[in-house]
């Protein structure tokens, strides 16, 4: 209830007074504005002092979350009922959510393309509850009470509110007008924007006639989840700048990590790093989900951490998406070549190869085996999807992505045009061999020869025998011999990774949502996978699950 104070007002005032929605006059005689004051200052100071802590008010707040932020305690919030002598009103809420570049006092530099692209609300919802707001009181000589919001030092509109009563006051704020956290350091949370509110109260009168309080107040919004990017065996986390994914991503204002650079291990070891890493990525954008977008042997240590060790963060935050580019979901029969080749090593020199393209012996002389490999064989993946795949969050949604490297369709692998640049770019073998003509006529006869072995063998089997030598004489020797088994049909790849492998048939394709298999004239190398065409075709997808699960919701 508004008290009039001012010595000039007649010895009877009228107030029109709402109670439970009945209105009626009160008279009531000069000199009684203190004790009345104090009465109501002494009502809500006993509702505050409630179990339920300083709710002040009949309304909860919003639960608090990366796009929904509360300020329910500070000096400006639970005064009773203010004057305009006892204010402003002045609060903060603080906003701990990085979105993107900033300016020097904290909005952001890129609002505008955020939200053209469908990645941010173009306002941010300002909601408090206001106690005793009279904006439609009619008292003779007087205006009805007009307590103006302001909103980091600009007015944004006033208050309303009926007599006696709380009532939820909303506005809408241009999301260019808000503070947003810079990104935290080394796995910390971001440091807080401060977002003040500030009531400036009875600012129509000349005289104290209106009295307000506030008892909590919340911003919210809506904003897309930043991308976490992983490599694949033997890389670094700027595989992706080096191919253009991140340049498309920057281009289409999308927000990401690509700090993560794992030195070469198993799938198992792989896990367990990310699980060091990813929580601290996710903390650093002050956000409660994430995507994440995976390349090569990186997806199957990504699917490692989702079934191992995403169940233990599910409080904290969500993998809203899993989206992998060239994993060999299924194994590849390149490793299953090296790996059996290194197996029969340990027993002979010795070596055959039965039923494999030309110039398969000498690439696989030629290549050696690291300790992610033995875990890209088929037999390997095999027994890891039996073990993983049921396991995989049950909300997080699979996307696949995979090519064939034959661009103009012969067939094979050509210089000209040149179908595996990327390759060579992200190989210092390759680039080591490549000097001159005589270099690149290896190269390309080296990377054709892997081509050919993935369109054509579906896996590699090792039998030893025992034989002597020519008609049968000289000493007994043990003789390894590798075998291809054939594909039914000539599988098109990305000179590592068959489609079907990426596609992941048979064992992850029953949870992919969405997949696509470059070909043709648009086909990819393993590298190429992660260019910006093939961001450009996933960043939807993305999009897509944040509309529907995620903060874009």
């Amino acid at each position: 209830m508004g008290v009039l104070r001012a010595a000039a007002v007649s010895a009877v005032h009228l107030f029109v007074i709402g109670v439970a929605g009945v209105a009626f006059a009160q008279q009531r005689p000069p000199g009684t504005d203190a004790a009345a004051r104090a009465a109501r200052i002494s009502m809500v100071a006993i509702a505050a002092a409630a179990p339920s802590g300083p709710r002040t008010s009949p309304f909860d707040p919003p639960e608090t979350n990366d796009h929904s932020y509360v300020v329910d305690a500070a000096p400006g919030l639970d005064t009773g009922c203010t004057f305009r002598s006892g204010g402003p009103l002045i609060f903060n809420i603080e906003i701990t959510r990085h979105l993107g570049e900033l300016n020097g006092d904290g909005t952001l530099k890129d609002a505008a393309a955020l939200v053209n692209a469908g990645l941010l609300s173009p306002t941010v919802t300002l909601v408090q509850p206001a106690y005793d707001v009279d904006s439609g009181a009619v008292v003779p000589g007087f205006a009805p009470e007009r307590d103006r919001v302001s909103f980091n030092g600009e007015p944004i509109g006033f208050l309303s509110g009926e007599n006696d009563l709380w009532k939820l006051n909303s506005f809408e704020i241009p999301i260019e007008k808000v503070k947003f956290a810079p990104r935290g350091v080394n796995g910390s949370e971001p440091v807080a924007a401060l977002n003040e509110v500030r009531i400036d109260i009875d600012t129509a009168n000349s005289e104290e006639l209106w009295c307000t309080s506030v008892d909590w107040s919340s911003e919210s919004f809506k904003a897309m989840s930043p991308i976490i990017l992983i490599h694949g065996n033997g890389s670094d986390g700027g595989f992706f700048d080096r191919q253009g994914f991140t340049r498309e991503l920057q281009n289409r204002h999308l927000i990401y990590d690509n700090s993560i650079s794992m030195p070469t291990a198993t799938v198992a070891a792989h896990g367990t790093q990310l699980d060091s890493l990813i929580p601290g990525i996710v903390k650093s954008f002050g956000v409660d989900s994430v995507h994440v977008i995976v390349h090569s042997k990186g997806g199957l240590d990504t699917r490692d951490y989702l079934a191992n060790y995403q169940p233990s963060h599910e409080a904290d935050f969500k993998v809203l998406s899993y989206t992998s580019l060239s994993t060999p979901q299924n194994g590849s029969a390149a490793a299953d070549l090296l790996v059996q080749r290194a197996a029969a090593l340990s027993v002979t020199i010795n070596i055959e190869f039965s039923g494999f393209p030309s110039f398969t012996q000498k690439v696989a002389e030629q290549t050696a085996l690291d300790a992610g490999t033995p875990n890209l064989t088929t037999t390997f993946v095999a027994g890891f999807n039996a073990a993983n795949v049921g396991r995989l969050p049950s909300d997080t949604v699979f996307n696949t992505v995979q090519a064939d490297a034959d661009t103009n369709g012969n067939a094979q692998i050509d210089r000209s045009p040149d179908e595996y640049a990327e390759l060579r770019a992200e190989s210092a073998a390759l680039q080591a061999l490549d000097g001159g003509f005589l270099g690149q006529t290896k190269t390309r006869i080296a990377v054709n020869a892997v081509y050919q072995v993935l369109r054509g063998v579906d896996s590699v089997t090792l039998t030893y025998r025992r034989e002597r030598g020519l008609f049968g004489l000289g000493k007994e020797r043990t003789v390894a011999v590798l075998t291809a088994v054939p594909n039914a049909t000539p599988l098109g790849n990305d000179v590592l990774v068959t489609i079907p492998s990426g596609q992941g048939i048979g064992s992850i394709e029953g949870r992919v949502k969405n997949t696509h298999t470059f070909t043709g004239a648009d086909g990819r190398n393993h590298s190429s996978i992660a260019n910006g065409g093939v961001a450009a075709t996933v960043a939807p997808w993305i999009i897509d699950v944040e509309r529907s699960n995620g903060d874009l919701k």
